[in-house]
């Protein structure tokens, strides 16, 4: 489905709405007030029946559908260096967790391994180098190293390297990541050491802030460490938006109905949003949902261990009001909007809900 198109069958949507409004204004007029109670429950049944929603549900489904189709390569067309630097993500970290096995076969991942050179050719053609390019080359060293380690010498993937890392001469790209390296129980345990179900009980959705200002190095930090949140072959598709002026938090809370009575104390708002260009089938289709929500949960947190109280808002809308909020702020069409986090600092003394959480063998199933 085209833009045009996208934009016909909302103004579409809208004049229905608006002729349906109409129509209700005027059976109003000229029904008499004994009938209108007697059909009441009648119409509440009917507007609820399955069949008369039927087309608001299609309508929502077939929103996300187009999305999901013209941004991510599921339908085998690359067309943005996004969606070729996921491929190229999602094959070098295949090499990654081959390597990261007890006892990695010798010469595995032969396909993978064509696949991403011939993808790093085409990244180096059409939109040059960059540190994704430079993590993928280290980690087909890495590979490259191991076989030789095991006997197994490829003069011919040696080579290509070369001439690949010959190209490569940008600044960005100037990193030593990429493949594995080995770590101990020790360093794990060590630095796990900390009160976490304390750290856990102790977050609570705020909904009362303190006037003071949130300093951005306070948000940079959040969202650094954020970045360990998995994500699904380490793509890392999610992202953060940060509004910070009274003129653009007001403009953005005024697309979200759960905030009212407390979002403005908000100091900063922050959009968690993931990027419909990262994925690369049909069966990832939902996968944004999945990292962004996990993504956002670990931005909370983060923002929690510095201090900071935290809102999170629910992006649970329609299609007409996702297309507004992103004409008004910026966000891309590709990018699919997680939620909205209300961020400030404590005040002394606050109130929350107390929120009873259900009991552990309520949601733990052994088998």
């Amino acid at each position: 489905m085209s833009k045009l198109q996208a934009n016909r069958i909302s103004r579409t949507n809208y004049h229905l709405g608006n002729f349906k409004f109409q129509a209700k204004q005027v059976l109003r007029i000229i029904t008499p007030p004994e009938i209108r109670h007697k059909l009441h429950p009648l119409w509440v049944g009917l507007r609820m029946h399955p069949v008369m929603l039927m087309p608001n549900h299609i309508s929502n489904y077939v929103y996300d559908l187009r999305r999901f189709l013209k941004w991510s390569s599921a339908n085998y067309k690359i067309n943005t260096q996004n969606q070729l630097r996921a491929i190229i993500t999602k094959d070098y970290h295949r090499i990654e967790k081959g390597l990261a096995l007890k006892n990695p076969r010798v010469g595995f991942g032969r396909e993978v391994i064509q696949r991403l050179l011939s993808n790093l050719l085409k990244h180096q053609e059409k939109f040059g180098s960059d540190e994704t390019i430079q993590i993928a080359l280290n980690t087909l060293f890495a590979y490259y190293y191991f076989n030789l380690e095991q006997d197994l010498k490829d003069e011919q993937l040696y080579k290509t390297l070369i001439k690949l890392q010959e190209k490569i001469h940008t600044s960005e790209s100037k990193t030593q990541q990429g493949g594995v390296f080995k770590i101990t129980k020790g360093y794990i345990l060590k630095s796990a050491e900390i009160p976490l179900q304390a750290f856990f009980e102790s977050r609570y959705s705020i909904r009362n802030f303190a006037s003071n200002d949130v300093e951005m190095n306070l948000i940079e930090q959040a969202v650094a460490m954020a970045q360990k949140t998995p994500s699904v072959c380490n793509r890392q598709s999610s992202k953060v938006y940060v509004f910070s002026s009274e003129e653009d938090k007001r403009k953005v809370l005024s697309y979200q109905n759960g905030n009212r009575g407390f979002g403005d104390q908000a100091n900063k708002v922050l959009i968690v949003v993931s990027d419909l260009e990262n994925f690369t089938t049909i069966g990832e289709r939902n996968q944004c949902w999945i990292d962004g929500g996990m993504y956002a949960m670990s931005v909370v947190y983060a923002l929690h261990s510095l201090g900071l109280g935290t809102c999170c808002l629910n992006w649970s809308v329609e299609p007409q009001v996702d297309m507004a909020l992103k004409r008004a702020t910026g966000i891309k069409d590709s990018e699919s909007v997680i939620m909205m986090i209300a961020v400030g600092h404590l005040p002394d003394e606050l109130k929350v809900a107390q929120s009873p959480r259900k009991k552990v063998h309520e949601v733990l199933i052994v088998k």
